[in-house]
């Protein structure tokens, strides 16, 4: 009798290999960008053949949007972490996400390469990228919103606008202590940064 299409250990075996082959690409983005990799490339290093890989995912979009799925797991996972603690807890939870970033300078250096890949809006990144940064920047606003209705924030401050600083100052900090990890250390400075943060937002009200 044939083995029936939906046979677990079937389906496991193929969730397991389409993980190490967005792996394998994960790394490869990351250190040559997705211009600078080829399909071909990825299929060898994978040790599959491109037809293969491309019963996976499709075109090398795909593949692209399937390691950048991948690589937001963690973020997502933090970001309902920090939505399930009281508001006055969230800014002193800032540095761990430094932290976790720090253990996993791979993945954040291909969130990096890739986002400035995905500028121009014919990207293949670009829309997904969009949407990320305005669900962030939506994240932070009701936090600072939350903070603001609870009596911990000042009431003059505009929440989107804070929320744009925040990430992009985070951001920053990031892609230099990517470019110069031996002068910028990303954990110490987003503790400053997290202090300086609590004071601005809170100055006058305690």
């Amino acid at each position: 009798m044939a083995r029936s299409r939906q046979d677990p250990s079937r389906q496991e075996r193929a969730r397991l290999r389409r993980e190490e082959i967005i792996a394998v690409a994960a790394e490869m983005f990351a250190r040559d960008g997705f211009r600078g990799t080829s399909l071909p490339a990825v299929a060898a290093r994978a040790g599959i053949s491109e037809p293969g890989l491309l019963h996976h995912f499709g075109s090398k979009a795909g593949l692209l949007l399937a390691v950048i799925e991948r690589r937001d797991l963690d973020s997502e996972a933090f970001a309902m972490e920090l939505l399930g603690m009281e508001p006055s807890g969230r800014l002193r939870a800032m540095p761990e996400f430094a932290r976790r970033n720090k253990e996993r300078a791979g993945l954040a250096k291909l969130f990096t390469v890739l986002v400035a890949e995905s500028l121009e809006p014919g990207a293949p990144g670009h829309r997904h990228f969009v949407d990320r940064y305005r669900a962030m920047r939506a994240i932070v606003a009701d936090s600072i919103r939350s903070a603001q209705a609870a009596g911990l924030a000042r009431q003059d401050i505009d929440p989107a606008a804070k929320a744009a600083e925040i990430i992009a100052t985070l951001d920053g900090l990031q892609t230099q202590w990517l470019l110069d990890p031996d002068t910028i250390d990303i954990v110490a400075g987003v503790e400053s940064y997290a202090r300086t943060l609590e004071h601005d937002l809170t100055c006058g009200l305690f």
